[in-house]
């Protein structure tokens, strides 16, 4: 078999060819935005489903109606009249159903949370209640696991960058949700206010897509007509013998054997077959188009790997993809440094992993692994969300790198890659500057 030249990088190129979504997707210079926001985190578990829900100022008083002593900012001694005032609002227009059950929210925590003034000029209309917030905790019990939550938001602010005296427009509710062990973002606007989670249960693990096995060579070349030759010699021989004519005509059984013996090996390279052979179990070489097959689950499912919430399943999830040798460096180098929030509080998550072009390069027996495998050199596209200070963030980035593939005994797994490039895709769109004095 041909080898295939390879470049063998550590798993640090590996993950960032996968992962550079995270990276790149949160602005350098994500800050707070203009306006009402709530940042919103769902999770559900045993003991039912949790609400926490950080909002400023300018969100709640869009909500609920709050006396209080100054306008921009809300005194410890007012904290139980505005979490009181925000249950009763949650309580009526955000309904929480579990297995068909509605189910009441309690408060568990309500927090005010310190004021950074040195980003007062971030918010020219709603000053320091855009800064100010609050943070409430809700919990809908559940007596029994939930198999099934359905949620509906109410009303919604006006979203401050996007609407125009001519154009309002309602805010979105970017939500992130926990549940069964995954984290994945859930948005509420007011065209679709609602949204019906299912327990995933053992069907968690077919968020992967399947990876075609090696297909193996049980077969094996065998001379046939010098094999004839070899049983015919076999044969004359064993009969001269048990016959006695060894005796009598040696020199002709001689010559006999001889002249069958240089027939084997002179019809070695003619009249061969190829049979099964149980013994033998070495993987087949792809072809171009199966090559492709293989890798473009394997790429995905990297990304899919990031939706799990504990470490020990991310690990778990990641072998699936990624040959062994990589795995400590992928999961201590990038999971923590990226997976976890950002600086700032801002959660990415990968949306979709779009292919745009996949060329295989070489396929053969890869230096250095000694196993059959692959080069392929693919271009793709990642859109990503970031929630950040209760606002949500798309971005898409273009990647390209090439990659290589071996077969191991638990099946293909990517060994190696170097990046080739990336960029942005989109382009942020310019922020809406309402004319000073315009309320909220």
């Amino acid at each position: 078999m041909p080898h295939l030249p390879i470049r063998r990088s550590r798993l640090r190129s590996v993950v960032l060819v996968a992962l550079a979504i995270f990276a790149t997707v949160v602005p350098a210079s994500a800050h707070p935005q203009d306006g009402p926001h709530a940042d919103v985190r769902i999770g559900i578990d045993d003991g039912g489903v949790h609400f926490t829900i950080t909002m400023n100022l300018v969100f709640m008083d869009d909500l609920v109606t709050v006396p209080r002593e100054s306008v921009e900012s809300l005194h410890p001694i007012e904290a139980d009249d505005a979490r009181d005032a925000l249950v009763d609002f949650f309580r009526t227009h955000n309904r929480v159903t579990v297995d068909g059950v509605e189910v009441s929210p309690v408060a568990t925590g309500f927090e005010i949370l310190p004021v950074d003034r040195s980003l007062v000029g971030l918010f020219p209309v709603s000053g320091l209640r855009g800064l100010q917030r609050v943070r409430l905790e809700l919990e809908h019990s559940a007596k029994a696991p939930p198999r099934r939550v359905e949620m509906i938001w109410g009303p919604f602010p006006r979203d401050l960058l996007l609407s125009t005296p001519e154009d309002p427009r309602s805010l979105e509710i970017v939500a992130e949700l926990t549940a069964g062990g995954l984290n994945s973002i859930v948005t509420f606007t007011e065209d679709e206010p609602e949204f019906t989670w299912h327990d995933p249960g053992a069907a968690a693990g077919e968020r992967f897509l399947p990876v075609p096995e090696p297909v193996t060579v049980r077969t094996r070349d065998v001379p046939v007509v010098t094999l004839v030759f070899v049983v015919i010699a076999g044969l004359t021989g064993l009969v001269t013998l048990l016959g006695g004519r060894w005796r009598r005509r040696p020199f002709a059984v001689a010559v006999t054997l001889v002249l069958l013996l240089g027939l084997a090996g002179a019809s070695w390279p003619l009249g061969r077959a190829t049979i099964r052979d149980p013994f033998d179990d070495a993987p087949r070489l792809p072809d171009a188009s199966e090559a492709i097959a293989i890798f473009t689950p394997l790429h995905a499912n990297i990304y899919r790997a990031f939706d799990y919430t504990d470490e020990s399943q991310v690990y778990d999830a990641l072998a699936r993809s990624v040959d062994g040798r990589l795995l400590d460096d992928l999961y201590n180098e990038i999971y923590r440094s990226l997976i976890m929030q950002e600086e700032g509080g801002a959660v990415s998550r990968v949306q979709a992993v779009t292919p745009l072009e996949q060329r295989v390069e070489s396929i053969g027996i890869v230096p250095g692994f000694d196993a059959v495998g692959f080069h392929i050199v693919a271009r793709w596209q990642v859109t990503g969300i970031v929630v950040h200070w209760g606002h949500s963030h798309r971005r898409t980035n273009e990647y390209a790198a090439d990659y290589t593939v071996i077969s191991t005994p638990a099946g293909w797994r990517i060994a190696g890659s170097q990046v080739l490039e990336q960029f942005r895709v989109d382009a942020a769109p310019a922020p809406v500057v309402l004319p000073p004095g315009t309320e909220l």
